[in-house]
């Protein structure tokens, strides 16, 4: 897209008339990427404006669903984690951390009365690696990160020493799970609430959260 000297994207002349036409249309074009993005116009004091834009909705029915552009309240005096919630089709925040299973958006510093600063922390269209280790050693469950839970293949790894569930998030998501830890000890995959899956020690399997209960796709292998 971006070789030169000739680009697939209509360019601005320094003699044509009308510029802004052709920057209008060429912004619109790439509308698809600013879902999520900071809005200036409708930012101001501890509200925060952003752009909607469509998304695949989920569920019983998929759709392209078009999330329209909103404002939300920003809790003063706080690092505010703003993140798209893609079941509930909403933009929300917290001032804990990013919610596991949900988009992150930026974080926003505050103070008492204004946006101090702010982070965009989107990452659609970069290279990701999909396979995500995690050490769980020892006896004590593990509850998994947002960055950590949107891996495609999660290994666990460590010495057990004793039973314990790694818990991940029931928005509607698919893993294939490596139970690489030692020890005669179960692993079992888990939301905060439902029912799991135990994956044996040596063993892979595929699971995904039905949004209630991890469920199984394959059996260990």
């Amino acid at each position: 897209m971006a070789d030169g000297p000739t680009s697939n994207l209509d360019q601005i002349s320094s003699a044509q008339s009308q510029k802004e036409v052709t920057a209008n249309a060429g912004t619109d074009g790439e509308s698809p990427a600013s879902f999520g993005a900071r809005r200036a116009s409708a930012t101001s004091g501890l509200t925060w404006g952003y752009y909607g834009g469509k998304y695949m909705a989920g569920g019983a029915s998929p759709a392209i669903t078009m999330l329209a552009n909103g404002t939300i309240a920003l809790s003063a005096s706080l690092t505010n984690y703003v993140e798209f919630d893609p079941v509930a089709g909403t933009v929300s925040s917290n001032v804990t951390a990013f919610t596991a299973g949900r988009v992150p958006l930026y974080t926003c510093v505050t103070g008492a009365s204004t946006i101090t600063s702010y982070t965009d922390q989107r990452c659609w269209g970069a290279p990701q690696n999909p396979r995500v280790t995690v050490n769980v050693a020892g006896n004590a469950n593990v509850t998994l990160t947002r960055a950590q839970a949107n891996g495609q293949i999660l290994e666990f790894t460590g010495a057990l020493t004793g039973n314990i569930q790694v818990i991940v998030p029931l928005n509607p998501d698919q893993w294939t799970v490596f139970n690489n830890t030692s020890g005669a000890f179960s692993l079992t995959v888990i939301g905060a609430s439902g029912t799991g899956i135990v994956v044996a020690t040596g063993k892979r399997a595929i699971l995904y959260s039905d949004g209630t209960n991890v469920v199984r796709v394959t059996a260990d292998t």
